[in-house]
């Protein structure tokens, strides 16, 4: 796969000894027809790279495998919230999706990161309690923050 959007974790692949392993675009395209949706550019690298194991965003489930189950999770905590919220992605959950951090499939190929914590868990720029807000302001961006983040701590 030609890697566009996330070239500082291609060109990172090991960090404090613990190596990136991605899934094949073989199961990236099984994941897409399995549950007929398309993926953006950015997050289909982030498969590609380090879907099976990654070593960036820590403290968040992110199996390959339980994807399509990390999705039903986060739908119930949107519909608990009676948010309406739709064509999102769940890439990493955290006590049953209590806490998780999605992009809305039709927001391009490098779409914003949005964070979500039940029961109005944030504040917005009003200090107003809400139950998600952008949190970056696209994908790699939020990847690059990560990788930055851990090597500074390593």
């Amino acid at each position: 796969m030609q890697i566009e959007y996330l070239t500082k974790m291609k060109n990172t692949p090991i960090i404090k000894g613990d190596e990136n392993k991605g899934a094949s675009e073989q199961e990236i395209f099984q994941l897409e027809n399995k549950l007929s949706i398309t993926l953006p550019r950015a997050y289909k690298e982030f498969l590609f790279l380090g879907g099976k194991y990654d070593n960036i965003i820590n403290n968040f489930e992110i199996d390959f495998d339980n994807l399509p189950y990390m999705q039903e999770l986060a739908e119930m905590r949107i519909n608990a919230e009676k948010l309406n919220l739709k064509n999102i992605w769940c890439f990493a959950e955290y006590a049953d999706a209590d806490s998780f951090m999605f992009f809305f499939l039709n927001d391009g190929d490098d779409p914003p990161v949005y964070n979500f914590i039940a029961e109005k868990g944030l504040l917005n720029d009003k200090s107003e309690p809400v139950s998600y807000m952008k949190f970056k302001d696209s994908f790699s961006e939020y990847i690059d923050k990560c990788i930055e983040a851990e090597l500074k701590n390593s």
